[in-house]
């Protein structure tokens, strides 16, 4: 049995490979862009506020009704729900009464004496298929194949958990010749956290064959970024994503959209790759909804910055793709959208206290950027009550993630630091053992030395 990693998408196979392909589309998939600067029409997001005693930002949440309006948030810390399938139904459930001859029965009970006796036992059941049934446990557990990204690092972590409860079954039931196709898939990600590259590349292809979109769009991840046997191919590549978008696999459309942003084996052609996110964000692919917001919003992967043609830039549809994909659970929209609350030329009012809520709750997954941010808006008293410590607290706590680094903890802030701020930044920095300097207010290269060497503990 091969031991249980994390589930590699797209993003994460990225880090496999080094090459000009590899590191160009694996920015242009994981990049969330520079900050937001600008945003448009305000819509309505439906998103529960923090209730009353909620733990400190970025700590997090405990209270089962926290954020619960938000699929991101209420994961956080609370036990993966009981999967369909992990228990037969109860055997009690009541007895059928027997059914009364009739027809030729009724006359053979009669011509034995009217005896009444029982017709002759039926023949045995055959015996189940242990093929069958580990199939059936192994989709009742793992679900449906999915070759997108999580939108989040506690949907990675449900995920790896629930991969792990499957694992016994899916190997199992993928030695069946007729194996599902879905198997096929979940036992090649098992494989692949395993580190058999060759055993994934096999399954993937079987399950191809079979027709399954999403097996074809991990084949185009495994040979665009060279952990597929005999290295990367490009044009390889390309193939599956295209038959990923036939089959009409999100994941597989957004990623061929993404390469049609960078010119990667394919021309570069922005009506393509709005084309393409259109298809895979109408299917509610969060990752596919937000960087359409923002090719709709900053033009990026368009010439120019603007096309007439293509409708860009749309600030209104930009605001709608920012909001539903926060709603699915994507941390970087989330963030986007707050952000569009403090910038008067996008023509949304200006709302700390909205910008604030939305933030809040991302922090509180353990976002580093957005517990940054938090920081910025304790410093600077934007929506919150000004508080140095609490601010001070919150860039030591996203540094410690080591998600973020020192140059861009503080990306939100709009001017230089706040000088009790920064004093109680040195202070802990001090507390610790990281900072010798003077305790002045000035944050200059020790305190940065000292900032970055949290990320070490």
């Amino acid at each position: 049995m091969v031991a249980l990693g994390l589930v590699l998408p797209v993003a994460a196979l990225a880090q496999d490979a080094g090459s000009t392909v590899g590191t160009a589309l694996g920015a242009a998939l994981a990049d969330g862009g520079a900050p937001v600067q600008s945003a448009d029409a305000a819509a309505a997001i439906p998103l529960k506020a923090p209730p009353e005693g909620t733990p400190p930002d970025g700590e997090p949440v405990q209270d089962a009704d926290a954020g619960a309006a938000v699929p991101f948030v209420a994961g956080d810390g609370q036990p993966a729900p009981a999967e369909a399938g992990d228990e037969a139904p109860g055997a009690d459930a009541g007895t059928a009464p027997e059914a009364e001859p009739e027809g030729d029965a009724e006359v053979g009970a009669m011509a034995d004496g009217g005896t009444g006796a029982a017709a002759p036992a039926a023949s045995p059941e055959a015996a189940p298929d242990p093929l069958a049934e580990a199939a059936a446990k192994c989709l009742a557990i793992a679900g449906p194949a999915d070759a997108g990204v999580p939108a989040a690092a506690v949907d990675a972590a449900s995920q790896k958990e629930t991969l792990a409860r499957a694992t016994p079954f899916c190997a199992v039931a993928a030695e069946a010749d007729n194996a599902d196709p879905e198997v096929l898939f979940h036992a090649a990600t098992i494989a692949r956290a395993g580190g058999d590259a060759q055993a994934m590349f096999d399954l993937l292809m079987r399950a191809a064959d079979a027709g399954l979109g999403a097996a074809e769009t991990r084949l185009g991840d495994a040979f665009l970024f060279g952990v597929a046997p005999g290295g990367q191919d490009i044009k390889a590549a390309v193939g599956h994503y295209q038959a990923a978008a036939d089959l009409n696999d999100a994941a597989g459309m957004t990623t061929l959209a993404l390469l049609h942003q960078v010119g990667q084996g394919v021309p570069q052609d922005a009506g393509r790759m709005v084309e393409l996110l259109n298809r895979a964000a109408e299917q509610g692919y969060h990752f596919a909804q937000f960087r359409l917001a923002q090719v709709y919003h900053r033009g990026d992967g368009v010439p120019g910055r603007a096309d007439a043609a293509l409708g860009i830039p749309d600030r209104t549809r930009a605001l709608t793709l920012y909001a539903r994909a926060t709603e699915a659970g994507n941390l970087d929209a989330a963030l986007a959208l707050s952000a569009l609350y403090a910038d008067p030329s996008f023509g949304l009012s200006d709302d700390p206290e909205e910008q604030v809520r939305l933030t809040r709750i991302v922090s509180r997954t353990g976002f580093a950027p957005a517990i940054a941010r938090m920081g910025t808006f304790y410093e600077t008293g934007r929506g919150v009550d000004y508080s140095p410590g609490i601010a001070a607290g919150l860039y030591v706590k996203a540094m410690e993630t080591g998600d973020i680094t020192f140059e861009e903890m503080r990306a939100g802030a709009p001017f230089g630091w706040d000088n009790a701020t920064a004093l109680e930044f040195q202070k802990i920095l001090a507390a610790r053992g990281l900072y010798t300097g003077a305790l002045d207010a000035i944050v200059g290269p020790g305190t940065a030395a000292a900032a970055r060497a949290l990320a070490a503990e």
